[in-house]
């Protein structure tokens, strides 16, 4: 329609007829005509709702990246958030080919970096109460009101919260828990997954359904920094990563933050677009403001973190990840001495201590239990001969 109303416009102004014709083609060809535009999905994740999670990182991923980055390459950037439900698990989505890159803790970063031979692009630094923190550690924390709890001996045989498995929270944690002697499945009473949901987690400290709990050391302060007045931080000690001191307060060794990581598959002139624009970000952008972000650096090691992990038992005899989602006590390896309760013996022995378990959440109550050791005497002892 917009071609004939081309040509009798132009035949109007004395044209010929099939002059009309091409003058109609070339202008209806130029307005329509553009090189494809490839769209790379950038996985988002933070342990909060999806509304928040987009609030906080869409504006960086999408409206600042489709910004930036040199339009002549024809790409635009999508985000997704996912890790919040099983249908939209990191590994799933990346064997579906769904993903290009994924922004989230340095857990979930060492998973796909191992698993799928990702590469790291670049790593965030924060601002938490208005420090710069380019690493996370892991907090023991309680209700400062909660007397039974005075040290980190006081752990033992208490109701204990723990984060996503793939946090430095929980296999940090359960290592520093460890270096004080506490096992974290033979020595609590109750211990309570809580995923995603942080923030479930310190609400049920700050109301006595647990006594204690071990969570990443920037949530707090970043997230709830009303609520430090009322907890009690135990074990805490001075760290440093890549020289550069913790401005905050961690009970142990510090890991890389945030990072983002991107598919084998995508080609250099993009990764290095991606990683020079974050580089090039401004603490003073609304994007970065929206996420509490500093800027991006070079991209740090998850070697620590990928050891720490495989220590905690959180691979598969395949090298993949553990997922989040699954079966929590498949995760637990008892110390020597105990044995992992049977599933029958594991779904009862809440019940049985007369402990609650929050809803919703997988819940396990003093999981190991000491095993029965035999002796074999042999066949002349016990006949007397």
């Amino acid at each position: 329609a917009s071609v004939l109303w081309l040509v009798m416009l132009s035949q109007r102004m004395g044209m010929r007829f099939m002059t009309a014709i091409a003058i109609a083609n070339i202008v209806f060809f130029a307005g329509t005509s553009s090189a494809s535009v490839t769209e790379y999905k950038v996985a988002i994740w933070y342990p909060t709702t999806m509304d928040t999670i987009n609030a906080m990182y869409r504006p960086l991923f999408e409206s600042y990246l489709n910004r930036v980055i040199d339009s002549g390459l024809n790409i635009r950037f999508k985000t997704v958030v996912v890790d919040l439900e099983e249908k939209m698990l990191v590994e799933n989505l990346i064997e579906n080919n769904q993903l290009d890159f994924v922004f989230s803790m340095a857990g979930r970063i060492a998973c796909i970096e191992k698993t799928y031979d990702w590469v790291v692009v670049a790593s965030a630094r924060n601002r938490v109460l208005g420090k710069e923190v380019g690493s996370q550690g892991t907090v023991l924390y309680s209700l400062k009101t909660n007397s039974a709890i005075k040290s980190i001996q006081d752990f033992k045989g208490k109701r204990i919260g723990v984060a996503h498995i793939q946090s430095g929270s929980f296999y940090v944690g359960k290592q520093v828990l460890a270096d004080h002697g506490i096992d974290l499945y033979r020595d609590t009473a109750q211990l309570v997954f809580y995923g995603n949901a942080y923030a479930d987690q310190l609400n049920h400290v700050l109301m006595g359904k647990l006594d204690a709990a071990i969570t990443a050391s920037t949530f707090i302060p970043q997230k709830y920094p009303d609520q430090l007045p009322n907890l009690v931080f135990h074990s805490l000690m001075n760290a440093s990563y890549e020289s550069e001191l913790y401005p905050l307060q961690t009970s142990s060794w510090l890991t890389p933050g945030y990072s983002v990581a991107c598919s084998p598959k995508i080609p250099f002139t993009i990764k290095a677009a991606v990683a020079d624009a974050l580089e090039n970000l401004s603490p003073n952008f609304a994007e970065a403001k929206a996420g509490s972000l500093s800027n991006f650096t070079t991209p740090a090691s998850h070697f620590d973190v990928r050891a720490a992990m495989e220590e905690a038992n959180l691979f598969d005899s395949n090298g993949r990840c553990l997922s989040p989602f699954g079966q929590m006590s498949s995760i637990m390896r008892c110390p020597p001495g105990f044995v992992l309760d049977t599933d029958k013996g594991l779904e009862r022995r809440c019940e049985f201590n007369k402990l609650t378990c929050p809803t919703g959440y997988p819940c396990y109550c003093s999981p190991c239990i000491a095993s029965i050791s035999v002796s074999l005497f042999p066949a002349e002892v016990v006949l007397g001969l």
